[in-house]
């Protein structure tokens, strides 16, 4: 592998993890929103009660997300260090 590539694939682990931090930051104020939400427009007649499986939800996705991406950096991560070390 060139030393060129290795920068790039260091760069996309890089961009990766910090991606990953976005979205997890992005799903809890999506939950926080969705859990504090005045307005019927996007929820529909939704009680505020039962908004909270929903603000979960939006939660869950978001740590399911940065976690995949997070993988993604690691594993790229752990595969430049294996061939570096060959």
């Amino acid at each position: 592998m060139t030393g060129q590539r290795r920068e790039q694939l260091r760069l996309l682990t890089k961009a990766l993890f910090v991606a990953a931090g976005v979205v997890l930051v992005l799903g809890v104020i999506g939950a926080i929103q969705v859990a504090t939400a005045e307005e019927d427009f996007l929820l529909g007649n939704l009680q505020r009660q039962s908004r909270g499986p929903l603000a979960l939800g939006a939660l869950g996705g978001g740590v399911f997300a940065a976690g995949v991406l997070a993988a993604l950096g690691g594993i790229i991560t752990i595969l430049l260090n294996r061939d570096k070390t060959e």
